[in-house]
């Protein structure tokens, strides 16, 4: 008797929780699984305790896949920066909102700075044939922003030679070593760069955080919430387990933030590899 417990118990809890969805959460595409780890870990572990779920990780080396990815629902949730999320959410109409993070001065915002090094003092009107340095064509401050800058100036990037580098610093390191002569990353990691001669000549207007978007036809609606309020609401102690991009806690996004970056998404198309 004892014996056909068990088995009805095992067969029992198998059928009520075998369904249970494991979450998809795809963070910021980068080639580096260590950084990675570092980065994400933390939250992960953090939403499985708060919301009693499994959450698997999809690693994805460049936004165009993820996005793909997460528009054939493959992806539940995702971290995103603001110009990928622009774009999903112009493509997908299941992309929702759910919290920015703030950073360390408590800011939900951040600007993008074109930038030269100190001693390069050309011209930067109709310019041609120059070496520009860009992170990836769907960082918020890759080809769109620096495309926005280079037309007020009478040139664009099709008009001059640009790299897609992956990242910021080695954006800011290339126009240091005299590798570009221009290029486009975050201001607050010019700032980290400027005692090494990089100069800031052009900077955008404030652009969302960081933003954790869920996809509302793979999860259901009071999941995302609890998602947004545990984030939202997390305890000090709870805040600081989570990497430093994350520890400052969060506000909840609003889709109007956004306009900026609508703006310049449809003022120019976005070539997906350098032309050099």
């Amino acid at each position: 008797i004892m014996l056909k417990y068990l088995f009805f118990f095992f067969f029992f809890s198998t059928y009520i929780l075998g369904d249970s969805k494991t979450i998809v959460f795809a963070p910021l595409p980068t080639k580096d699984a260590q950084e990675l780890h570092t980065q994400f870990l933390p939250l992960v572990d953090f939403l499985e305790k708060k919301l009693n779920v499994k959450i698997k990780i999809d690693h994805n080396s460049d936004y165009e896949k993820l996005l793909a990815k997460f528009i054939n629902k493959e992806i539940d949730i995702a971290y995103l920066g603001p110009l990928p999320y622009a774009y999903l959410e112009d493509r997908y109409e299941y992309a929702t909102p759910l919290v920015n993070f703030k950073n360390s001065k408590g800011e939900v915002s951040y600007t993008c700075s074109f930038v030269t090094f100190i001693a390069n003092d050309r011209p930067i009107e109709n310019m041609i044939d120059t070496k520009i340095a860009l992170t990836q064509p769907l960082s918020t401050c890759g080809y769109l922003f620096v495309n926005s800058v280079l037309k007020k100036l009478n040139s664009d990037l099709e008009k001059n030679k640009y790299r897609y580098l992956e990242n910021h610093d080695n954006v800011a390191l290339s126009i240091i070593r005299d590798d570009f002569k221009y290029g486009g990353l975050r201001t607050d990691i010019v700032e980290e760069y400027d005692h090494l001669g990089l100069k800031e000549l052009y900077r955008s207007s404030s652009i969302p955080n960081f933003i954790l978007v869920g996809n509302s036809e793979t999860l259901d609606p009071n999941i995302l919430e609890e998602i947004k309020n545990s984030i939202l609401f997390a305890e000090e102690k709870e805040l600081t387990l989570l990497h430093k991009s994350m520890k400052f806690g969060a506000k909840e996004a609003v889709n109007e933030d956004y306009e900026y970056l609508r703006r310049i998404l449809k003022s120019s198309k976005i070539s997906y590899e350098g032309n050099f």
